[in-house]
């Protein structure tokens, strides 16, 4: 049975959500964000650059960083839509590759177009490369994990909400993280957010009819 949403609700948080993007993207482009953006570096460590709660927490912080990075998302992603067209449910497997991958291709266009240069006021802690704006990490972590939990819906059944709020929460920590490391501006954080759960909203609106077949 296909997931129950009201398409017309979430088209217009997914609308809501490219909107915010594009305001972001002009108000970074304005110089609007810097003192946001300088403050929120700023705040995470101390006068040496080194992390307030101390170097002992970078291992964790890198490994949760990877929780967005590319291997981890295909060891995720890729495997459960396998599974998914296993367990029968081919329509959704089908809708999780194609938001996923199109979602993947949108990312990596948006990191050209845009060429925003890294954090430079503190030390990185984690190896990055490539333009800052928007954080690939926070994008894939909400676009992923979202995408799974509503992927695995008939199988969740009134687990759905709780797996839809963790995996939320879980681009959040994911942003912070990379923040946390010195390789992206908060803002850059909060368009990845925008645009990776635009992105799988707007898939849920389009194709909600497939999930769960």
């Amino acid at each position: 049975m296909a997931v129950s949403i009201p398409p017309i609700a979430v088209m217009v948080a997914a609308a809501l959500g490219f909107a915010g993007f594009f305001v972001l993207d002009w108000l970074v482009k304005a110089g609007r964000t810097k003192a946001f953006d300088s403050r929120g570096i700023r705040a995470l460590r101390r006068a040496d650059g080194t992390p307030r709660i101390g170097m002992a927490w970078a291992p964790a912080m890198r490994g949760l960083t990877q929780l967005g990075g590319p291997v981890l998302r295909y060891l995720i992603a890729l495997p459960c839509a396998a599974w998914l067209y296993h367990l029968g449910y081919r329509d959704t497997a089908l809708w999780l590759v194609l938001t996923l991958g199109s979602g993947w291709i949108v990312d990596a266009a948006a990191k050209k177009i845009f060429k925003r240069q890294r954090p430079n006021l503190v030390p990185h802690l984690a190896n990055a490369g490539g333009p800052s704006f928007p954080s690939g990490h926070t994008f894939n972590a909400s676009l992923v994990y979202c995408g799974i939990a509503l992927g695995l819906a008939p199988l969740l059944g009134t687990w759905l909400t709780p797996a839809l709020a963790a995996a939320i929460l879980l681009s959040f920590a994911v942003g912070f993280s990379r923040v946390w490391l010195g390789v992206h501006w908060p803002s850059d954080v909060f368009a990845g957010w925008m645009l990776g759960t635009a992105w799988w909203l707007g898939a849920l609106a389009l194709g909600s009819h497939w999930l769960g077949r």
